[in-house]
């Protein structure tokens, strides 16, 4: 019987790096380890000591593509610690921060590094030479998303204007006509980014797993809501520590979690497994011409069900701002008095929860964090998925099956996606015995 070893020893990240080892006896996977190296980053410990004021921007400071999303779910923690009460406006504007800068992510990860895989391309260079009309109109949904998220949060990366209670400004009236005009914008270009992505074939892998995302009253949620679960009891925000498990392994300098003693999915699948009838009508129109089965279990369909939440946040963001077209939004903040409590928040980041914890002194001073990622919650399952892809693909060349687990990786929109080649593949064929 032949055993084979695959060394994938640079994938590169912004963050850090990562390397894929897996080590097959004939067809039998026997390991399959993505170990995931990032620098000590220590954020959890910069905020002990600090002021609740500036917990939310120094936690932001975690990712750059995800400033928003941490800044909100940062102050949101906070405001549950103190037991502060904001108003539906603020909320209607972390929502449509949320919004924009998801669809700014996802634009990002579509078009840059998913679609080049797709088209059979090397990099979004060829993209650019080959299929100039992607490439623009990648170009004007970021353009348009990141405009937005200057609008409302004072600067397009690490807003500025969130603060616990509100916000320190809130967009004019004429902003507000200019974000309906631009949003508008951007949902056209969404639906011709869905169809897209709806005409790819990914490679087959249906690999059953449990599915965690936010699930709220009716809607399909960013903001708030319990965290949900496909196939079992979902749990409320403050209980993870008694629903996912945090472990440190040896290999890895980053965390892996279980949820419930098993490997687990989040992002944009997730979502749409769990909350896809609460999607807009026209996302739900392309959902359906699409011919996918929901729930779905393969997770190359990442990348379609983020091509629809696209057009559902702009119909979201739409519906959110036309409230405020005619009357426009009033300036309001809440006086924080500073308490001794514990605090507990999720919210959806683009590519899955995002979870802060945080516990105060008496004077409102961090005396405890936990902040527990996305990408952290992923690599678990990414191995679990690999485990069930590699037999069905060992026998194909060696460059094939590169691309292949270059794309499993990729299509779960991990932090160490932002390089376009970061496998370099080692193979070593043992003798047969």
């Amino acid at each position: 019987m032949s055993r084979k070893t695959y060394s994938l020893d640079e994938l590169t990240k912004v963050e850090g790096h990562a390397k894929l080892h897996v080590e097959l006896d004939g067809k039998t996977v026997k390991r399959a380890e993505l170990s995931v190296f990032e620098p000590s980053r220590y954020f959890e410990a910069l905020v002990i000591g600090k002021s609740y004021q500036e917990v939310p921007s120094i936690s932001q400071r975690i990712c750059g593509i995800c400033s928003v999303v941490h800044t909100v779910t940062s102050i949101k923690a906070i405001e549950n610690a103190m037991g502060v009460k904001i108003s539906k406006q603020t909320a209607d504007l972390r929502r449509l921060l949320l919004c924009s800068s998801t669809i700014h992510s996802h634009t990002a990860h579509l078009f840059f590094f998913a679609a080049p895989d797709y088209l059979g391309f090397d990099d979004v260079i060829e993209l650019a030479r080959k299929k100039r009309e992607y490439l623009d109109l990648a170009i004007e949904l970021q353009r348009l998303s990141s405009g937005i998220v200057k609008t409302i949060g004072g600067r397009s990366l690490h807003p500025v204007t969130p603060c616990v209670g509100g916000f320190h400004s809130v967009p004019k009236k004429a902003d507000i006509s200019n974000m309906i005009r631009d949003f508008e914008r951007i949902k056209d270009l969404s639906v011709k980014a869905a169809k897209m992505f709806m005409s790819f074939r990914p490679p087959k892998l249906e690999n059953r797993t449990e599915y965690l995302g936010l699930a709220g009253k009716g809607e399909y949620p960013l903001y708030d809501g319990e965290i949900s679960a496909l196939a079992s009891d979902g749990f409320r925000p403050e209980d993870y520590m008694k629903n996912i498990e945090e472990e440190v392994i040896f290999r890895s300098s980053a965390k892996y979690t279980k949820f419930r003693g098993k490997p687990y999915m989040v992002g944009a699948l997730s979502r749409l497994n769990n909350n896809h009838e609460y999607m807009s009508s026209t996302a739900k129109g392309l959902l359906k011409r699409s011919g996918l089965h929901v729930p779905c279990y393969s997770p190359f369909m990442n990348n379609f069900a983020q091509s629809l939440e696209l057009v559902h946040f702009s119909d979201v963001a739409l519906d959110l701002l036309r409230r405020y077209e005619e009357n426009g939004m009033k300036e309001e903040r809440i006086d924080i008095k500073p308490r001794k409590g514990e605090g507990f928040a999720a919210c959806e980041a683009p590519r899955g929860i995002l979870i802060h914890h945080y516990r105060f002194d008496s004077n409102g001073k961090a005396a405890f964090a936990n902040i527990i990622t996305p990408t952290c919650q992923n690599v678990r399952n990414m191995e679990y998925d690999m485990q069930k892809l590699i037999p069905a693909i060992v026998n194909k060349p060696d460059s094939k099956v590169k691309r292949i687990l270059e794309m499993l990786i990729r299509a779960y929109d991990p932090c160490f996606s932002c390089s376009t080649h970061f496998l370099d593949l080692d193979i070593r064929k043992l003798k047969k015995h």
